[in-house]
């Protein structure tokens, strides 16, 4: 039996011969039978899943958008402007390969991770068992509550320890108004208060393998009114203003305000550190304020502004990526923008040329992308801001064979990227071998614009601004405690007015014995340090302008005093790699004999060409053991800027920084 319109078609070629309008008539049967071909696929919130996706009729999600361009073989989606709200990660692979995922013409479409709070869900709360815990009677008329659990809102997980000594962690649910984050419940609202007496300072860096012990210190007399808080927390920079982290509250005494943590801080605690107290219902007193119940799933929060049905309130939901690449290939995201939501935005893992391109990545709890992996793949022309745990972690290329992973980020805006931890949590932290950051700006953030750990990576022709604002002891480019990371080149960079709070913020840091980084033509302009170089060796200073710093070098001989006890990690690190290979040997002459010399003294280091412009004297801030070993000439020094170097500094600047090519000029 013919299945519907074969007996037509059979009919048709059965009697065409001698009928060439026949025959034609038949081909054009054929060819409505056959449909014609789909090129692009067009998605759009207004649009049905059951349409065909065309830009009439647009698919509504991107899952469906996905699943249609695999089954008919498209390479081309089009995403229309609105806002699309996923419930789990948008998961590309292999089958991917050769996908274009790009907005609509003058269009901007988001991608978020969060759910609305719907304005009418929202209403002044009149719960007295709620508002007689705020501290403050004026902040209680203020207060609005939300049924999430009626709103069938139950993905409410606790909070996550954060700072210095957890990676990888998602934020929490966290609340927007609009564009603006919104801030858990704290004290102080603004600023940090101070640890007073320490009665236990807990495990320090030197006894954590011990039994563990709770800090227990006093801040004043606040606490006290803390007792019926559920799940309270303290973030702080509990010994050094390095490693902020947050911890738990375990117990506060109802008679003396005296508090216990859950656990030890990483380095222990001092008197005297800054901290804030978090998640207490009790300090829910100021406009932009959210605190979340979860166990009977309610909201309360005091709005930025009045309540404005156009203006969404959001809550951050997702804590997976917003889209997981894997093992794809030619994959392009282009045009759109990704935000709110707990995790990060985007992971590409072990792909081949895969980029996002022209893309806007903001108000997210965790990262904007992490880049594992593959090759040829990154980030291209997007900004990132106001992210929660650093803005990209790149990586990619084998250590062992030192191939190189050629992923990049290039062309990029990064601003607020330390949002709620901040050390340690940079612009782009690097990894693997070979990868590149060029061409960025960094700007506005509390501690490292770029931190890197292995081989041959490139950094240049990027501007830095207005970093390490809160934080000691950092570089805003920085590395440290490896004597195998090497190869790295720094260069053609402008760094300007990172000053930081003048506690050891070098423009370059090569931290703790690191070793054989390059740092040539770079241009630092108003920063408290232009180099500080750890102890380490066969690192080479070349052609660069420091201007207007406080110091331009400073070189020590740290791993013949304080840190000689850091010999077995460094010796842990040149194990971890076949640095006696041929490979090794070849690219990293100086290495294999290292433990055949004294590898904790400084050696090999070279200061060429550079030039000083009111930033003391070359050799101020050199220990003796680096000045006999390193190699110097050329350098100079200078109160004056004449018209050949003010030319020199315009050319490094002009090169430095954003280009401002089709996609960039997009996102304005």
């Amino acid at each position: 039996m013919p299945r519907p319109g074969e007996q037509s078609l059979q009919e048709c070629t059965g009697g065409f011969r001698g009928n060439l309008g026949l025959m034609l008539a038949c081909l054009a049967f054929v060819a409505c039978s056959i449909g014609a071909v789909q090129n692009e696929i067009f998605v759009g919130p207004t649009g049905l899943d059951t349409n065909p996706g065309t830009s009439q009729k647009p698919l509504a999600t991107l899952t469906a958008a996905r699943d249609k361009a695999r089954a008919i073989r498209c390479h081309t989606i089009v995403v229309k402007g609105g806002e699309y709200r996923l419930e789990d990660s948008l998961k590309l692979d292999a089958a991917d390969s050769g996908l274009t995922l790009i907005s609509a013409p003058k269009s901007r479409p988001t991608i978020v991770g969060a759910v609305d709070v719907p304005a009418k869900s929202a209403h002044r709360s009149i719960d007295a068992t709620v508002l007689d815990r705020i501290i403050d009677p004026n902040a209680r008329q203020l207060v609005y509550e939300v049924d999430l659990a009626g709103l069938g809102i139950h993905n409410l997980p606790p909070l996550q320890p954060r700072g210095f000594p957890h990676s990888g962690i998602q934020g929490p649910n966290e609340l927007f108004q609009g564009n603006q984050a919104m801030t858990l419940a704290r004290w102080p609202n603004k600023g940090y208060a101070k640890v007073g007496k320490v009665t236990e300072p807990g495990n320090g860096e030197h006894d954590q393998n011990k039994p563990k012990r709770k800090p227990v210190f006093s801040v004043g007399d606040r606490p006290k009114q803390w007792i019926l808080a559920e799940e309270p927390w303290m973030y702080g920079y509990w010994k050094f203003d390095w490693a902020d982290e947050s911890i738990r509250i375990h117990r506060i005494d109802a008679g003396t305000g005296e508090i216990t943590l859950s656990g030890p801080a990483v380095y222990g605690v001092d008197p005297g550190v800054p901290f804030f107290a978090e998640n207490l219902l009790e300090e829910l007193d100021a406009p932009g304020e959210y605190y979340i119940d979860r166990a009977k799933g309610k909201l309360y929060f005091i709005p930025i502004r009045p309540i404005d049905p156009k203006s969404p309130i959001r809550l951050s939901i997702l804590g997976q990526p917003l889209i997981d690449v894997a093992d794809a290939s030619n994959v392009t995201v282009k045009g759109i923008d990704f935000g709110f939501s707990r995790g990060d935005a985007v992971a590409i893992r072990n792909c081949e040329h895969v980029r996002f391109e022209g893309c806007r990545f903001s108000n997210l709890g965790a990262k904007a992308a992490s880049v594992s992996g593959g090759h040829d793949s990154g980030l291209r022309s997007c900004d990132i801001s106001d992210t929660g745990e650093g803005g990209v972690q790149l990586s990619g290329g084998d250590r062992n064979t030192l191939a190189p992973g050629r992923n990049y980020v290039e062309n990029c805006e990064f601003s607020n990227f330390e949002r709620r931890s901040q050390t340690y949590r940079p612009a782009v932290w690097i990894d693997g071998v070979g990868n590149r950051v060029s061409h960025c700006y960094m700007h506005d953030a509390p501690h490292s614009a770029i931190i890197y750990g292995g081989n041959d990576h490139v950094i240049e022709f990027n501007r830095f601004s207005k970093l390490l604002s809160l934080t000691g002891d950092g570089g805003v480019v920085y590395t440290g405690r490896n004597w195998t990371a090497r190869g790295t080149s720094i260069r053609n960079n402008w760094f300007e007015a990172d000053f930081g709070q003048r506690k050891w913020e070098p423009a370059i840091y090569v931290d703790d014995l690191g070793s054989g980084i390059e740092m040539v033509g770079n241009l630092i302009e108003k920063c408290h340090w232009g180099f500080l170089i750890g102890g380490g060796r066969d690192n080479i200073m070349r052609d660069n302008l420091v201007v207007d710093c406080d110091e331009a070098f400073r070189c020590d001989a740290r791993g013949l005093g304080w840190a000689a006890s850091s010999r077995p990690t460094m010796e842990a690190g040149l194990k971890a790699v076949p640095y006696e290979s041929s490979v090794w040997r070849t690219k990293y002459p100086n290495l294999p004999n290292i433990l055949n010399e004294n590898p904790m003294a400084p050696a090999g280091n070279v200061l060429e060409g550079n030039l000083l412009i009111r930033s003391g004297a070359l050799l101020k801030g050199f220990e003796a053991p680096f000045t006999k070993t390193a190699k110097m000439s050329g350098n100079q020094e200078s109160t004056v800027t004449s018209d050949q170097i003010l030319a020199q500094i315009k050319a490094i600047r002009a090169k430095a920084g954003l280009i401002p090519d089709a996609s960039r000029r997009q996102l304005k």
